[in-house]
């Protein structure tokens, strides 16, 4: 500041030699105060950087630097086991530091200032007034205003944006002073206690607020709270919080993709069927696949064949082992639970009236979680002709297609796939080449089907933006199986 054009202080001390005007402090005092008001901001500052670092540091990350051997870093974690003792610690720090600062700070910049209106060209009176009425309430805001920015909000800035490192650093001077600070805080909580027994609260222990998994997952998905994390991790983490969300219906195979085996069937049958199907356990069923007779599982046969106990035209039923089921409205990680228990990795699904729904495997419960970690076979992929066509499976959810073709199809309890929404607004079940136009932008081809069961549906419209493009010769894919397929003539 320099008010005169000169320094302040040796503004003073010239009128202090030549005697115009008695100093209300000498210069060496003044010095000393100034000193003082910035080590006070100094100490709030280094306070408020404490709180936050420490409290905001990953323990997760300091427990890792611990186990590397970091001096530092286990101080910071002893803090951190005794994160009451530091929040009260920093909190009388703050407090006892922004009181000096207020007693000392203040009346040193109100003398300045009111000997700085001394010097006006004003009467005796007038000077007196204006001393009274500006001198103190400005030495008021500009201590006030140094405090906010320099004393809280620079230093709390600086710890959120690199708390690790503030952290390490003032770790060891703040347990120092924790425990110079013991005998102070031991005072003021048991004087807390008391005040709080006194209002009838019992409970002396501080609860802190925990993060709720919708929190938690929201910052997840944020990715400035967590830059550590890419895309994928992040998903993967999404889809745990959702696990419970989701049920068993949502993942199964559903009845009509069920591969089954008769109980009259034989080895050689079991291994034509894993020829066509390529799996390892299959239901094995009486008269139809509401009749479960049980499940036989290929693995389990290896010692037996070994021992040549079974012979290509051995019946499987000997064999089979019991079928356990579950509804589909049964939540993921109470499916996953009970798997576990059972030992099973493969269920049948019921529905409400003891029919067969489906079956679900311990790799669908995975993929939920992970995704597919095996290779998807041409007539489950959606295949992308264009930016404008694509072929997708049938039997695909309505939220991959969604997301794989930048469409905003709606979501609702009515349908679960695409064959279930091209169904729902036809209100029939759709023969091989029959249209379904929604919305005057999309256009909806039945392309494959197998009897009633839709296996490929082609999608036409001038807004798809799909995630991943794929050459135009995959149109002559036909899935597996298809009784009827015809791909009408699609435009490059």
């Amino acid at each position: 500041m320099n008010l005169l054009g000169v320094s302040p202080l040796r503004f003073l001390n010239n009128l202090s030699f030549l005697g115009v005007i008695p100093l209300p402090l000498s210069v060496s005092e003044t010095v000393l105060r100034l000193l003082s008001v910035i080590v006070l901001i100094a100490l709030n500052a280094f306070f408020v950087a404490a709180e936050f670092s420490i409290v905001s540091v990953r323990r997760s990350r300091i427990n890792q630097l611990v186990s590397g051997g970091d001096v530092q870093a286990k101080t910071v974690q002893s803090l951190q086991q005794s994160i009451e003792r530091l929040l009260s610690t920093t909190q009388l720090g703050i407090t006892l530091s922004s009181l000096a600062l207020g007693w000392i700070g203040e009346d040193t910049v109100a003398i300045l200032l009111s000997f700085w209106l001394a010097q006006l060209p004003l009467t005796p009176e007038m000077t007196q007034f204006l001393s009274h009425s500006i001198a103190l309430p400005l030495a008021f805001l500009l201590i006030a205003y140094l405090q906010i920015v320099l004393g809280e909000l620079c230093p709390k800035s600086v710890a959120l944006m690199y708390p690790e490192q503030i952290a390490r650093i003032i770790g060891s001077t703040s347990l120092t002073i924790s425990r110079l600070f013991t005998p102070f805080i031991w005072v003021l909580n048991q004087s807390t206690r008391f005040l709080l027994r006194l209002v009838g609260i019992r409970d002396q222990r501080r609860h802190y607020a925990s993060l709720t998994p919708e929190e938690l997952q929201l910052i997840i998905s944020t990715s400035a709270e967590t830059p550590g994390l890419d895309q994928g991790e992040r998903e993967i983490l999404n889809n745990i919080f959702e696990f419970r969300d989701v049920t068993v219906e949502e993942i199964m195979v559903p009845r009509t993709r069920v591969a089954a085996l008769d109980e009259d069937a034989t080895f050689q049958n079991l291994l034509d069927e894993m020829v066509d199907s390529k799996h390892s356990r299959y239901p094995v069923i009486g008269d139809s696949l509401d009749d479960i007779r049980g499940i036989i599982y290929f693995k389990e046969l290896a010692k037996p064949l070994s021992n040549s106990q079974i012979q290509p035209h051995s019946p499987i039923l000997p064999w089979i082992k019991p079928a356990r089921f579950v509804p589909t409205s049964l939540p993921l990680n109470e499916l996953l639970t009970r798997m576990q228990r059972l030992g099973h990795a493969m269920l049948i699904v019921v529905d409400d009236f003891g029919g067969t729904a489906g079956l679900v495997t311990l790799q669908d419960v995975t993929a939920e979680i992970i995704g597919d970690v095996y290779e998807v076979a041409d007539e489950d992929r959606i295949i992308v002709l264009n930016t404008s066509t694509a072929l997708v499976p049938a039997q695909t959810d309505i939220e991959t297609v969604n997301e794989q073709l930048g469409l905003n199809l709606p979501i609702t309890e009515d349908y679960q796939t695409l064959a279930g929404f091209v169904i729902f607004y036809l209100q029939k079940i759709p023969q091989v080449g029959e249209k379904l136009t929604y919305s005057d932008a999309l256009e909806f081809t039945v392309t494959a089907a197998e009897g009633p069961r839709l296996n490929q549906i082609q999608i036409r419209g001038a807004r798809l933006n799909p995630l991943v493009y794929g050459p135009s010769n995959h149109a002559a894919t036909k899935p597996a199986g298809s009784e009827n397929s015809a791909i009408p003539h699609l435009d490059s």
